[in-house]
């Protein structure tokens, strides 16, 4: 029942996109990544329709160190993530059907937070996000659309952070 309830949210989501290329959410809360220096890489586990593309965990992580790196952030493991402040993270999420014929890509920063109403720890809250639908993805397509989000993630995070 789970598979088949995700099957019809995802035909949903789709259905909104489907007269345009990948959907771009739009991203909000720009101000929570200033003073962000370094980030771990945290890529959710794949769906067995990454298998019918032939994309891995593995080849995604590195797509996206590989950028964070270029544009200047620091990329820590998980282990030392723990002691940096916040402890951010770029988590990717991508969702496909079994028989890779949709993609939903999500990818963005979370980070601890705490909350004004109570003063309680928040760990691990998605502050900033982007978002993408694909109809008929392949292998390309996928790690492109996950490197432009995490491009949009990077503008926004040297708009709060510029280079000295």
């Amino acid at each position: 029942m789970t598979r088949r309830l995700a099957t019809i949210c995802i035909a949903a989501i789709l259905s909104v996109g489907l007269t345009s290329p990948p959907v771009q959410a739009q991203h909000t809360a720009i101000r929570t990544l200033k003073g962000i220096s370094a980030v771990s890489v945290l890529i959710e586990e794949l769906p067995d329709g990454a298998k019918v593309l032939g994309i891995s965990e593995d080849t995604i992580k590195t797509d996206v160190e590989l950028k964070l790196r270029l544009a200047g952030m620091r990329v820590v493991t998980q282990e030392e993530d723990n002691r940096l402040p916040g402890g951010p993270y770029v988590y990717v999420n991508l969702n496909l059907t079994a028989n890779a014929a949709a993609a939903a890509i999500a990818v963005e920063l979370c980070q601890d937070a705490k909350l004004e109403r109570n003063d309680q720890d928040a760990p691990g809250v998605s502050t900033w996000r982007v978002d993408y639908v694909m109809l008929h993805p392949n292998v390309e397509d996928v790690r492109n659309i996950i490197k432009d989000g995490v491009d949009h993630f990077l503008n926004a995070w040297l708009s709060v952070n510029p280079k000295k």
